[in-house]
């Protein structure tokens, strides 16, 4: 039994509907799998009724969050979507952040790469992230790479970075844990200006050490982490499209055994 705990669809800077996802993650075999879009419940909830015995489908989300000059990201996952109704008005503060941000975003790229980005797919999106943002500039005929794109121009402290939000880490897991669900520290392998137990104290109940960015040593150090600190692990591939540099292919980065058992019991799955 293996499932992917971090997946993205087109509700916020991923490329595949829903059904298109679930249909995937039945064919590559997967128990399980969690859509965790960018501060964006639609396509959790969406997902979530087209669970089944094969494929139980786990309602997550990605929050932003902003800790010493970087993002952090906190994955939230729930029992089911019941009685979040509410927490989805308080995301979609969120979004209107990252609207915001984006058009920013669009001036620096006139600015320092001479970038006239056509914004137009900005009003469409649910969530728009960098990654929206970088495939956009791809699409309109900018002759770059997803990789170079973060490389050069959008990745922490380049010239078009801004975080999406000024939220902390602290609110927004108080934020998760207010509406029932579990917060865990997503990909800290990313993490340049902070260690992962600054975030940890803050009251984290779990830490995504299986991941496509870890290098040699990266999981064995965050299982040890978890241990240390009683928390218990997740794993999830980050798909966002088939072929992304940045991000694993579906399926690719599971969750299994054991370590699954125990966040479906600490999530209240018998």
């Amino acid at each position: 039994m293996k499932a992917d705990l971090h997946v993205h669809t087109i509700h916020s800077d991923g490329v595949c509907y829903v059904g298109e996802i679930i249909e995937l993650a039945k064919k590559r075999g997967l128990a399980a799998v969690a859509v965790t879009d960018h501060d964006v419940l639609q396509g959790a909830l969406e997902a979530e009724k087209l669970s089944t015995q094969e494929l139980k489908v786990i309602v997550g989300l990605e929050l932003s969050t902003e800790y010493k000059g970087e993002s952090v990201h906190i994955l939230g996952y729930f029992k089911d979507g019941s009685g979040l109704e509410a927490f989805e008005r308080f995301l979609a503060a969120q979004r209107k952040n990252r609207l915001k941000r984006a058009y920013k975003i669009r001036d620096r790229l006139a600015e320092h790469f001479n970038i006239d980005l056509d914004m137009g797919f900005a009003q469409e999106a649910a969530s728009v992230t960098r990654g929206t943002i970088a495939r956009e500039i791809i699409s309109q005929g900018h002759p770059y790479t997803q990789e170079e794109i973060f490389e050069k121009m959008l990745g922490n402290g380049r010239a078009a970075y801004i975080p999406s939000t000024k939220m902390d880490p602290e609110t927004g897991i108080r934020k998760i844990h207010e509406f029932g669900g579990l917060a865990v520290l997503a990909h800290p392998v990313l993490l340049k200006n902070s260690e992962p137990e600054e975030i940890i104290v803050f009251g984290i109940d779990g830490i995504e050490a299986i991941y496509p960015a870890n290098t040699s040593g990266c999981e064995e150090r965050f299982r040890r982490l978890a241990s240390r600190h009683g928390l218990f692990i997740t794993g999830g591939s980050d798909f966002h499209a088939p072929g992304d540099s940045q991000h694993g292919e579906l399926a690719e980065f599971v969750l299994s055994g054991r370590d699954l058992e125990i966040f479906f019991e600490r999530l209240g799955f018998d």
